[in-house]
């Protein structure tokens, strides 16, 4: 179940975005079952979409106020990156890009998604 924090967090970040269309169960299948069940608990998973509406990669929720974004790019190859959602302060509510890393071919998607999930 999403909580209110999970759903600030998902809302802005689904739409209107830049990349290429792709299925975003495609995605899902390269980053690879388990690594999504391990990031996601198998329940926190939304697609995004560019501004047509058509979807170009997925947005995986892995922890407190954080998700990672799988965006297909127009050159074929996917940007994965960590973003945060602040809780307090000055800038609360702010969506924020913690790592970002491009140019990830399919093969090597279920690592960086990996590797990006794990922040501590």
């Amino acid at each position: 179940m999403l909580t209110k924090s999970d759903i600030q967090l998902m809302l802005p970040r689904l739409q209107n975005r830049q990349g290429r269309s792709c299925d975003a169960n495609t995605v899902a299948q390269q980053i690879g079952a388990m690594t999504v069940l391990g990031i996601t608990g198998g329940k926190r998973l939304g697609t995004i979409h560019n501004d047509q509406n058509e979807p170009i990669g997925v947005l995986l929720l892995c922890g407190s106020n954080r998700a990672v974004e799988v965006i297909l790019d127009y050159n074929d190859t996917y940007t994965v990156q960590r973003i945060r959602r602040i809780t307090g302060g000055a800038k609360k509510g702010e969506i924020i890009v913690e790592e970002a890393t491009s140019d990830i071919y399919c093969d090597e998607l279920n690592n960086a998604v990996w590797k990006t999930s794990c922040w501590k």
